[in-house]
């Protein structure tokens, strides 16, 4: 469980490095193998993206990807039964799944949570899920074992933070700009002083992602959050990189980045 890692980092003084990979792109044997190579070059947490046709908080990167899986014919089903391959290999980092409500709702709410408790996922992220609109996910999956990880933004007040915090588990996903995910060249003004206060209001640890691209902006970010969610820029490396050398070289180069991001984690 993504709790049992949080207290354990906290014993080490570091945060989370938390890692997103959209599942399929270019296909399930590659998503595979490369979510087993950073998990062991320093990802403490795997987002495995199930990709959707309108994925509307996701920015170009993203969307690109996730095209590129659903041409591929990936689905919710693929990308749980990888991570129960990935389990059964011994890979015992917390996954977390991340969705869109529509894939999760086709496949039907119980039947999606009890997929993800038997192929050992730890989490579920449902990006456009409100807490209004939670209780049948979170009734399902509350005695299934399988955390519901709620979101805020940077302009959740917070006292909504503490509501999501309390209705939620294993941490609080925080967004830190308001928009779309996608790399930037920099942690937003205010970045401190405004996570301060969301981690404060949280019942939960606080992850926070959108637009974290460089080994120095994860470290400002690590001194300030419980953990650090990079994505697009890994998606946008990976997608480069087996375009122009193949995918052993995406791995690698993966592997690389991944690891650059890790030393940055102590505080």
């Amino acid at each position: 469980m993504t709790s049992d890692l949080f207290r354990k980092l906290r014993g080490q003084n570091r945060a989370a490095l938390v890692a997103f990979i959209t599942c399929g792109d270019p296909c399930m044997d590659f998503s595979e193998r490369l979510a087993e190579r950073i998990c062991g070059a320093g990802a403490d947490i795997v987002e495995l993206g199930v990709p959707f046709s309108d994925p509307m908080a996701d920015g170009k990167s993203i969307q690109a990807s996730s095209k590129r899986a659903l041409a591929g014919g990936t689905t919710f089903a693929d990308v749980a039964d990888m991570a129960r391959r990935l389990r059964d290999k011994g890979v015992s980092n917390p996954f977390v799944l991340f969705s869109y409500f529509n894939p999760v709702f086709k496949f039907g709410v119980e039947r999606a949570v009890k997929k993800c408790a038997d192929s050992k996922i730890d989490s579920m992220l449902i990006v456009d899920l409100p807490l209004e609109e939670s209780a049948e996910v979170a009734a399902a999956a509350r005695p299934a074992g399988v955390e519901l990880i709620p979101m805020a933004a940077p302009t959740t007040p917070l006292k909504r933070v503490e509501e999501l915090s309390k209705n939620g588990s294993g941490f609080l996903y925080y967004a830190t700009v308001a928009g779309v995910t996608g790399a930037r060249g920099a942690l937003p003004e205010g970045f401190a002083s405004r996570l301060c206060g969301v981690r404060g209001a949280s019942k939960l640890p606080v992850a926070a992602g959108f637009g974290i691209s460089t080994p120095e902006m994860a470290r400002a970010a690590a001194q300030n959050a419980d953990a650090v969610v990079v994505g697009s820029r890994l998606v946008d490396l990976v997608h480069r990189t087996l375009s122009e050398k193949g995918e052993d070289a995406a791995i690698n180069a993966a592997a690389d980045f991944i690891a650059s991001l890790a030393v940055q984690m102590g505080r």
